[in-house]
């Protein structure tokens, strides 16, 4: 293209139609006109021949680029959505990962140039679910086993004074001791608070196996916890400090209450003498809060990483499921439960539970 367009300005520049023209002015008498006429006809049309060629390929070179550049265009498009398309599964499935599914798996594009990181990641995922899953079996045999080893110390506890109490009974039965009666008395008085022990600790036991399915409501949070305070004012000089105009809270209510009940007993047995409970609740930032204050010993610093596990406990005749029991139902209402503690100056457990969204609720207000 650029050789033809050096010639044709080299014709242009020779200007021969013009010279010859000038040639026949100055030799008109001796030259025929109708001589001239043809050449310079045949130099008009070389001329106009190489505009239009000149024209026409200018067009069509025009065209090229454009088509070519299309072309390209078209070509990095392809690429780009080998590459995006699969990267947005990919960035799909992390979040599914995040939010622990591990069934989720990207589907594979074999002309894609990131294919392999996607069998990669697929192959990543299918040990993390497979690792996972011995991970759950792992900790279910593992807490079993601490469950059991719990258990058959629990249970062998009462066992010795269960037996030695029927021993006794026996051997003084078998003598005819004339004090047969009180000896009785006292061996049944044993053997009646041990069997309790024991129906407490598998009423325990029960409630830490088995959680029940929630029946959500709505309901005063507010009154809830002033009907189950009574029976407890003869043990501990109790202060509520409830916020007036809180919504109607959205939650189980038997289960709540066992949290309450829970809370309270556990403040009650921290405080060695007659103490002071403070109950508070507050809603915040679209949540409800609910704190529990005792002025009891406190706990340890070194305990209160473990006041939530199961089984763990301080007391001589407790079980350590309470607690525990008190965490699972309110992360089963979404929330979240502290305990802040310094010994000698009691125990805080602040409970928040969010308001939960796109529910139903009767906005009216209660006064406290």
């Amino acid at each position: 293209m650029t050789q033809f367009s050096n010639y044709s300005e080299d014709i242009t520049s020779l200007n021969l139609y013009n010279k010859i023209h000038d040639v026949y002015k100055k030799h008109e008498e001796i030259i025929d006109k109708e001589d001239v006429a043809p050449i310079l006809t045949d130099i008009n049309q070389i001329e106009l021949t190489t505009y239009i060629f000149r024209r026409e390929m200018t067009l069509y070179s025009t065209l090229f680029i454009v088509i070519s550049g299309l072309f390209v265009l078209l070509i990095m498009l392809v690429l780009l959505t080998l590459i995006t398309r699969p990267l947005n599964r990919l960035q799909a499935g992390t979040k599914k990962i995040a939010q622990d599914d591990l069934s989720v798996r990207v589907r594979e594009s074999r002309f894609s140039p990131i294919n392999g990181l996607i069998i990669s990641f697929n192959n990543m995922v299918s040990d993390l679910e497979v690792n996972r899953d011995k991970l759950i079996q792992a900790e279910k045999d593992m807490m079993w086993r601490e469950m059991a080893q719990v258990m058959a110390h629990e249970i062998k506890n009462p066992l010795t004074p269960l037996r030695l109490s029927a021993e006794r009974m026996e051997m003084k039965y078998m003598s005819g001791s004339e004090n047969f009666d009180k000896i009785f008395n006292d061996s049944m008085e044993v053997i009646n608070e041990e069997i309790n022990n024991l129906q407490r600790l598998v009423k325990e036991f029960s409630k830490f196996a088995r959680m029940p399915t929630a029946n959500y409501v709505d309901y005063d949070l507010n009154q809830q916890i002033r009907e189950i305070i009574p029976p407890y004012r003869d043990e501990a000089d109790i202060t509520l400090s409830l916020e007036n105009d809180i919504p109607l809270f959205h939650g189980d209510k038997l289960q709540m209450k066992q949290v309450f009940v829970n809370l309270i007993q556990n403040a009650i047995q921290a405080m060695p003498s007659r103490g002071a409970i403070e109950i508070s609740t507050e809603f915040i930032n679209d949540s409800f809060l609910i704190s529990i204050r005792d002025s009891g010993n406190g706990i340890p610093t070194e305990d209160l990483p473990k006041i939530f596990r199961p089984y763990y406990t301080t007391k001589e005749k407790g079980t350590g499921l309470g607690l525990s029991i008190v965490k699972r139902m309110i992360n089963q209402h979404n929330g979240t439960v502290e305990v802040k503690s310094k010994q000698g100056e009691g125990t805080t457990f602040n409970i928040k539970i969010e308001r939960k969204k796109g529910d139903s609720y009767d906005y009216e207000n209660f006064s406290s």
